[in-house]
This record gives C-alpha cells, sequence and structure tokens, in this order.
C-alpha cells in the first residue's frame, strides 16, 4: 500500500502497487460499494483522522488477505509490515449506512462512526469484532435450503431474501433463471424447490469467476442496476439495455455515481446559509413586533382603566402609601393595574400613554427591520433559484484549476504568482511547486504565507516588477493587513535556499521553511489591492492582487486597504454587490482583517 485518502462524499481510497500490475486504487465508499480503479483521480490534500491512521499504519504494508467473512458485505483487508508485529485491519460496512473499522491487532483504533451495541462496541481502544453473521446462502447444501424454505410463512421472493440473506436483486435473479412465481408461497414447495436453487446459487456463482466483466443495465439513459452477470431479471421490462464493461468494478463505479446525491458547490452551500439565517432573523423580529405590539395595548388599556376608574385609582393610591419608589396592584373594572406610589392617578395615566408612544416608535422601526430583512429574504431565495450571475461564473469550464486550490494572481509581466491558504497548503505548495528558476517570497512577518512565484518559461529570469507585486502581496496576506499598517516589508530567496531542515536547537513548524543565505529585502510595500476581473489561459476569473497586475490583465473595479474589522461584514456585501458575485465567492480572496475600500 503506498497510501490512504479521503474520498468524497464519505470512503476511503487506498493506493496499491502490485507486482506486474503498477498502482491501483481500492475505492472504499461505505454503505455502498467497493472497487478497483485506475489511479488518476484527484484527492483532498487534507485528510481526515480516519484517513491518517491508516496512512500512519498501513504505508508500506503489504495486502495479505481480503475477506468477505459469512457473505455478509462485510470487506475485510488484512495488512503486515515486517517491521511492524501487529497486523492493521481495515473492515468496510457495505450494508445499511455503512462504515470503516481501523484495527491493530485485535483492538480498533479507528472508526468512521463510533456505535456501540449490546454485543459490539466500535469505539477506539475496543476490541475488534465483526458484524454478526446471517444465513450464506452459497455455502448452504440443499437440504439446508429445504429447512429453510420449510420453516418460511411468507412469499418466496422475500424468503429467499430475507431468510437466505441473498437481499432482494439476487433473489429475483434466482426467480427469474428458475422461471418462478415470486408471490407464492415458499414452504409448500420447499423439497421441489431446495436443489434448484442451489443448483442456480453454485451456477452464478461459476459465472462470476474470479475476473467478472461488469453490466451496466440502463433505462432512459440511466444506470438502474449494475452487476457481476448477464441478468435476466430485466428480461420483461421494456426500453432497457445492457451496456458490457470490462470489469465489474467500472460497472459498480458507473451505477452507485448516479445514486450520490449532486455535489453542493460551496456557492449554493453559503446561499443556502444565508437564506437560513435570514428566516432566522425574521421569525425573530416578527416575534419582537407582536411582543412590542402587545405590550402597547396592554399600556393603553392600562390607562383607559385609569381614567375610567379615576376616584378608584385616586383612592388607592392614597390609601397606604408606601414612602419612596414602589408599585400598588389595584383591580380597576376588568383590568388589573400597577400604579406608581408617590404619582397621581393621571400621572400614572399620562406616563403609560407616553410609554405606548415611546413602544409605537419601537415598532415603527422594527416593522421597517422586517420589511428589509423580507426583501433580502426574498432575493436570497430568487438567488437560490437562479444561476450565478455570468460576472460570477465567467465562462464555463469543466472545473477548478490546478493553481486554484491555493491563493493566485498572475503578475503585470505574465507570471503566475501561488500563495498558500494556510500551513498545510504552505507545504504543499513549496514542496510541489517551487521548482529551479522560481522565486520564493515571504512577508518579513512571522506566520505569513509562503509565495511562489513560476516563471513561464526555462530561461526566463523573474523580472522585478513580478518580485514587488508578489512582494506587496505576500504582505497583503499576512498579520500586517489585521493590524492596519500602511506599507510593510517583505523579502525573496532562490528555490536552493529554501529548505525544512532544522539547525541544531531549531524546530520547523508545520506550514514553516527555513531560508538560508542572503535574502534579497523588498522594503516599504503598500498594504493595497485591487479587485477586477482578468483574462488568463483564455478564461476570465475575479482576480485580488496589486493594482499594475489587474490592470495588465483586465478592469480594476475598486482598491482595498486595511480598515475597521467590526465593519468588515458591511463591506463585504458592499462588494459584492458592487461586483454582482455572491459574498461566498469573494470571502476566499479577501485579506484576513478590515476593508476600506475606494473607487480607482
Amino acid at each position: 500500500m503506498d497510501k490512504a485518502f479521503d474520498l468524497e462524499p464519505e470512503g476511503l481510497g487506498l493506493l496499491f502497487r502490485g507486482r506486474g500490475q503498477g498502482r491501483i486504487e481500492l475505492r472504499l465508499i461505505p454503505g455502498r460499494y467497493a472497487a478497483l480503479v485506475a489511479v488518476g483521480q484527484e484527492h483532498a490534500e487534507g485528510l481526515s483522522p480516519l484517513a491518517k491512521e491508516v496512512r500512519r499504519l498501513a504505508t508500506g504494508a503489504a495486502l495479505r488477505e481480503v475477506a468477505e467473512p459469512a457473505g455478509e458485505r462485510y470487506l475485510e483487508l488484512l495488512l503486515t509490515r515486517a517491521s511492524d508485529d501487529l497486523p492493521t485491519t481495515v473492515g468496510v460496512e457495505l450494508f445499511g449506512t455503512g462504515n470503516v473499522t481501523v484495527a491493530r491487532g485485535e483492538k480498533v483504533v479507528a472508526v468512521l462512526h463510533p456505535r456501540r451495541w449490546a454485543k459490539r462496541d466500535l469505539r477506539p481502544g475496543a476490541p475488534y469484532t465483526r458484524p454478526p453473521a446471517r444465513t450464506d446462502a452459497f455455502t448452504l447444501n440443499a437440504a439446508d435450503i429445504e429447512s429453510e424454505l420449510a420453516r418460511s410463512r411468507t412469499d418466496l421472493a422475500s424468503t429467499l431474501a430475507v431468510r437466505l440473506a441473498l437481499g432482494g436483486p439476487i433473489a429475483e435473479e434466482v426467480i427469474a433463471r428458475g422461471g418462478w412465481d415470486p408471490a407464492a408461497a415458499a414452504s409448500p414447495r420447499a423439497h421441489e424447490l431446495a436443489a434448484p436453487i442451489h443448483a442456480l446459487l453454485q451456477a452464478l456463482v461459476a459465472e462470476v469467476g474470479e475476473n467478472p466483466q461488469g453490466y451496466v443495465v440502463r433505462r432512459a439513459g440511466l444506470a438502474v442496476d449494475a452487476t457481476p452477470y448477464l441478468s435476466r431479471r430485466w428480461g420483461a421490462a421494456e426500453s432497457v439495455e445492457v451496456v458490457v464493461r470490462s470489469t465489474f468494478s467500472e460497472a459498480a463505479v458507473e451505477f452507485f455515481a448516479g445514486l450520490l446525491p449532486p455535489r453542493v458547490t460551496p456557492e449554493e452551500s453559503a446561499r443556502t446559509a444565508e437564506r437560513r439565517e435570514l428566516e432566522r432573523l425574521r421569525d425573530r423580529q416578527r416575534a419582537a413586533l407582536e411582543e412590542i405590539a402587545a405590550l402597547i395595548a396592554s399600556r393603553k388599556a392600562d390607562a383607559d382603566a385609569i381614567l375610567a376608574h379615576y376616584p378608584e385609582a385616586e383612592a388607592a393610591l392614597r390609601s397606604g402609601d408606601v414612602p419612596g419608589p414602589g408599585r400598588r396592584t389595584v383591580r380597576l373594572g376588568e383590568r388589573t393595574v400597577e400604579l406608581p406610589a408617590g404619582r397621581s392617578a393621571r400621572e400614572a395615566a399620562g406616563a403609560l400613554y407616553e410609554d405606548g408612544k415611546r413602544l409605537s416608535s419601537k415598532l415603527r422601526g422594527a416593522r421597517e427591520a422586517l420589511e428589509v430583512t423580507e426583501a433580502r429574504l426574498a432575493g436570497a431565495v430568487t438567488a437560490s433559484k437562479a444561476p450565478l450571475p455570468e460576472t460570477s461564473q465567467g465562462p464555463a469550464r469543466r472545473g477548478a484549476r490546478w493553481f486554484e486550490k491555493y491563493r493566485w494572481f498572475v503578475s503585470s509581466e505574465g507570471m503566475l504568482v501561488l500563495g498558500g491558504r494556510d500551513a498545510s497548503s504552505n507545504d504543499v505548495l513549496v514542496r510541489r511547486h517551487l521548482k529551479d528558476g522560481d522565486a520564493y517570497v515571504h512577508a518579513d512577518l512571522h506566520g505569513a504565507a509562503s509565495v511562489v512565484v513560476k516563471r513561464t518559461a526555462p530561461g526566463q529570469p523573474v523580472g522585478e516588477a513580478t518580485l514587488r507585486e508578489a512582494a506587496q502581496w505576500a504582505v497583503a496576506y499576512s498579520k500586517a493587513w489585521r493590524a492596519g499598517l500602511a506599507s510593510a516589508t517583505a523579502f525573496w530567496a532562490h528555490p536552493d535556499q529554501v529548505s525544512k531542515s532544522a539547525g541544531s536547537g531549531e524546530f520547523v513548524p508545520r506550514g514553516a521553511w527555513v531560508v538560508r543565505g542572503t535574502k534579497h529585502f523588498v522594503p516599504d510595500v503598500p498594504l493595497e489591492l485591487a479587485v477586477g476581473t482578468i483574462r488568463f489561459e483564455g478564461e476570465e476569473f475575479l482576480s485580488v492582487a496589486p493594482p499594475q497586475a489587474v490592470r495588465a490583465r483586465g478592469t480594476v473595479r475598486l482598491l482595498l486597504s486595511p480598515g475597521d474589522e467590526r465593519e468588515r461584514p458591511g463591506r463585504e456585501v458592499e462588494l459584492a454587490r458592487e461586483l454582482n458575485v455572491p459574498r461566498s465567492r469573494l470571502q476566499p480572496l479577501l485579506p484576513a482583517g478590515g476593508l476600506t475600500i475606494r473607487r480607482p
């Protein structure tokens, strides 16, 4: 095993090298399928705790055994390393909602979904146990099958699917090949059917063999089934076509890909989150409106009651006065009213009327705020049903380009400049993309992002203009922006000066790199960025970069400099409206901290 990766939306990919086979990926999707696929798919840079544990325990290990205990759709991989006395077991539940368990020796060390039952505990530290086994129909003889059929109280299809644990599709296949009525009772024909069912099950096993082809059953262009044998249960169905694949793995991947929900884009997730937040705000504002309206009505009713029963109110206030502030509760007609001690009944009524006027003013403001929220919500609902504005999408593209994993811009001299988004991407960026002839740029501040300038052609040096733009970009995405500085210093170095090797007594944390030798400082670069659209490699992109870089390849729409961080949400909304792009698409492009917006 070479490596372990996470798969979307939830799964595990294991890369293997086989003698004479090259590299191949075992794709494990819990609750659905396992398949061998060609290497070449993109994988996430980060790793989940589960994938990290598999990579830690099994990288370099040999795959010794692949078991499917009792035919329970439970795949078990046994991996061993010569340097480790204990084997690593990866157990994948392909039934129900699915799960992945990793064990070292006899103890669980990681699990995708921790769970606990009376006789099975799937938690780190618990003993490793397989799921409870049911009947394995493929290992039964004819007498065993007859016994199961005889005890059944249901129809033949249900008996094969449940009592013999074949599941619906295989039960239907056996019945179709036998030409039997699936709705007929199973027990009366137990003796007659047992031997033919046993023979059909063994024939299916033989037909599948060691390296089965895949058969994808399609109806109206959609994959509705995938089998490792030529299925007969679809024989009577109309408008069905069968497509042959070279392996069952290919057929399984094709079939299950159609069952997965469509991937939600970050923009769609942000729209949904914004809409839900607006709905919660609207509900709170409506509740507040109702509360204020009820208070206004209560104040007016109390004041009216005091004036309508003025003598009783005056008498109550004169009797048993208490010194200082206090309130007396009095029954005035149909209402119970609290009267302030030390004031006349007329003054008490006037105060209640004034309080009602104050609340009425507050009510008008609350209604206006609710109208604004409802208008924003209506816009959010409309936006969620409509495609993104053209300016936010640019020309149609197959998918994100490789450099969009990082922060990036194109310099005025046409060179690609890349920056890490966090410690993990800092490491990946420098390790994978800093080559001879490129330049490494860094703000002269602790914790800043690593920036790599890629030269466009062999032998072409990185120009001074590009280095200064990269330095300006590096300080913008450092602590200097949040600190509100007007300018800062950066430096650049050659690739052979950059290393992960720490000196004696040094420690290089994740995301950091050591630069040895002469640093070429670029002092007093301004903290200013431009926002605009550029064209690069035949496509249109939204870019946040030094102004001269944006002007060289597109149009500067707005200029940004540090501002008050407390006002950032409002500035983001202002930018999104001005640029006609979703706020969620804009946020990853902006530096951390407050924003001041100016027009060029």
